[in-house]
């Protein structure tokens, strides 16, 4: 049988609970493994959200993410807008 490789956690947390309430909001609790004084705690409207905040504290954004999101998407600002994406990154100056 083969062996089961822990990964290491980069974000500290142990375990998440959920807490789901009669109109679709949740509560969401990151438990930190340094104690509770580093607990994230915080409400959340519906399951985006909760997708959102899994993400936000447990994930690391795919390659190209964090570059799309500072505007270093590629699309013309005219689509950029109608699409909701940031509006594009000016161009560095050149020779850099």
């Amino acid at each position: 049988m083969a062996e089961h490789k822990k990964h290491a956690h980069h974000h500290g947390y142990t375990h998440t609970h959920i807490s789901h309430h009669h109109d679709g909001s949740a509560t969401i609790k990151h438990h930190h493994k340094d104690g509770a004084h580093m607990d994230k705690e915080h409400a959340v409207a519906d399951l985006d959200g909760i997708h959102d905040s899994m993400q936000d504290h447990l994930g690391a954004p795919n390659p190209g993410e964090a570059q799309a999101d500072a505007g270093m998407h590629g699309v013309p600002a005219p689509q950029a807008q109608t699409a909701g994406l940031p509006a594009p990154a000016a161009a560095p100056p050149a020779g850099m």
